[in-house]
């Protein structure tokens, strides 16, 4: 496995021109967003992540579009290298609990201002996938399935660690502290009221940020 940005430019032997390098294919059916990647150390790429699987502690992409000839070669950096992942509109980063990484990308579902909601979806037979998206696989849907269950992470602004929301009986007090600062809805959290439940998560932030004005600017460009 390829480590950092560095390394990835050093190991390919394909030319780089940017230019060409985000020139899509003639059939649009072929087409797959540029995602823009940040690493730990401030570096830019602009690659091509065919199908939105991360493999293991690594990210893998191309270059150019896979579709293009001759075949880009596939390059994988590893997440501890990822600060951050934004394809088209969607913003991700890898998820790490207590130093240690949680996650593969997990897309962040709302941007703030008072507070940061990402997602990591797994499917109810247990095993994480990205949510997929015809085109591109890092692309989230926007619409919560039934078939998956969601672990939520927070983030307060100008902070870097992420928290876990946790489930069950703790869901409650725990979300009803982190959102002291809104009385009324913390109460009705508290209280276990029908809409403000762990499955109501990205609404109830939702309306917990409206109610302080516009999202603050992403981490990414």
């Amino acid at each position: 496995m390829l480590g950092g940005a560095g390394q990835l430019l050093a190991q390919t032997h394909e030319a780089r021109n940017l230019a060409a390098d985000t020139l899509q294919p003639a059939n649009p059916k072929y087409y797959l967003p540029v995602s823009r990647l940040g690493t730990a150390n401030g570096q830019l790429l602009y690659a091509f992540i065919p199908d939105g699987e991360v493999r293991g502690p690594g990210l893998t992409f191309t270059w150019r579009n896979p579709m293009t000839l001759p075949r880009p070669k596939p390059l994988t950096i590893k997440l501890a290298e990822v600060q951050w992942v934004r394809t088209g509109n969607v913003y991700y980063e890898p998820v790490h609990v207590l130093g240690q990484l949680y996650s593969g990308l997990a897309p962040r579902i709302l941007a703030g201002p008072r507070v940061e909601l990402f997602d990591v979806a797994t499917l109810k037979r247990g095993v994480p996938i990205p949510l997929p998206v015809p085109g591109g696989g890092l692309i989230w849907t926007g619409a919560f399935s039934t078939n998956y269950n969601h672990t939520w992470f927070l983030r307060r602004p100008g902070l870097t660690g992420l928290v876990q929301v946790p489930d069950g009986k703790q869901f409650a007090p725990f979300l009803a502290d982190y959102l002291a600062d809104a009385p009324a809805l913390a109460a009705a959290i508290r209280a276990g009221a029908e809409g403000h439940r762990h499955a109501d998560m990205a609404r109830l932030l939702e309306a917990y940020n409206q109610s302080a004005g516009a999202p603050h600017p992403s981490p990414g460009p």
